[in-house]
């Protein structure tokens, strides 16, 4: 067994704690080279390494002993390497992936500050990380009720790269093998009507700064709660409110708007879903933000006209 390098330590990796020869290339991208390299031979050194990761923990002036997990190098590096790929997604401006969010940064996603993340938290995330486990679902609670509560906001801050990640690392994970439809960009082909209500209020929140602009409390603002959770009850009302958008528009951008609104629609089938759980909750934020990123890049739908602008989308901090 032969010592890893320091190039070659996953866990600076995991933590985004880069070295000299790591600084051009994403964690990502540097996982994956040295697991390919394991399993090609080039680095046989590495093949038989074996990893000893301790998990500790500050309580009540005593260190605390959270975890301990040991197993194969080449299985690390693969667990790592899906980590990375599975929070894969579109960066809020919609043209590329956002950064490879450090470990830190997606336990931070799940608390107002970091400083409050209770320390069981953090230990079974990086359990998750390492070995290659599910998103627990209580995780995916606070996820969302972090979005909630910031969406709400009336600063509205920018939208987290690593809380949507991880969100969309909880449906990745779901299922044995990946979720093919989990995509990292919008998928307009999505299955489910809660990942479309989502797409829905995107496009009335980009309609209504077209028509109105800045205004004090937008739709995000004012029914992102509601309907994330009672879409049913919620998309009616702002269906009849984008009536009265549509005509305050010029024709053809009106003409634009119209045609986005109806792809949407048109995924529903028979309508909104009245009431969302959990796993629906989390569509709905994930169709809601790779909407706003997709309309954010120019991105059209095939309902759209090609000729059409599409820079409506407000700024970072406004939804």
């Amino acid at each position: 067994m032969i010592k890893a390098a320091p190039a070659d330590d996953l866990f600076a990796l995991l933590m985004s704690m880069e070295t000299e020869e790591q600084t051009e290339a994403t964690a990502q991208a540097a996982v994956r080279r040295l697991l390919d390299a394991i399993r090609s031979g080039e680095r046989a050194d590495l093949g038989d390494n074996r990893y000893f990761a301790l998990t500790l923990s500050g309580a009540a002036g005593r260190v605390m002993v959270r975890d301990w997990m040991e197993g194969r190098f080449e299985h690390l590096a693969g667990h790592i390497a899906a980590w990375f790929a599975d929070l894969a997604i579109v960066a809020r401006d919609g043209h590329a992936f956002a950064h490879d969010p450090k470990f830190m940064a997606v336990c931070g996603a799940l608390v107002r500050e970091l400083k409050d993340l209770p320390a069981p938290i953090a230990a079974t995330l990086w359990r998750v990380a390492v070995q290659g486990l599910p998103i627990p679902r209580s995780l995916l609670a606070l996820a969302l009720a972090r979005l909630r509560a910031e969406r709400v906001d009336k600063d509205q801050p920018p939208i987290n790269h690593a809380r949507m990640g991880l969100i969309r690392a909880y449906y990745v994970r779901l299922t044995p093998g990946g979720d093919a439809t989990m995509t990292a960009y919008l998928n307009p082909d999505h299955p489910a009507a809660a990942y479309h209500c989502g797409r829905l209020l995107a496009v009335f929140a980009n309609l209504q700064r077209a028509a109105l602009g800045e205004v004090g409390a937008g739709v995000v603002q004012r029914y992102y709660a509601a309907a994330s959770q009672t879409p049913g009850l919620i998309l009616g009302r702002l269906v009849a409110n984008s009536r009265n958008h549509l005509g305050k528009l010029d024709a053809k951008l009106a003409w634009w708007f119209e045609n986005q609104l109806a792809e949407v629609m048109g995924r529903l089938g028979d309508g909104a879903p009245r009431i969302l759980d959990l796993e629906g909750q989390g569509l709905f934020a994930l169709g809601y933000y790779q909407q706003l990123a997709a309309l954010r890049a120019g991105h059209k739908t095939e309902a759209g006209d090609p000729e059409s602008p599409a820079t409506i989308a407000p700024a970072d901090g406004d939804q």
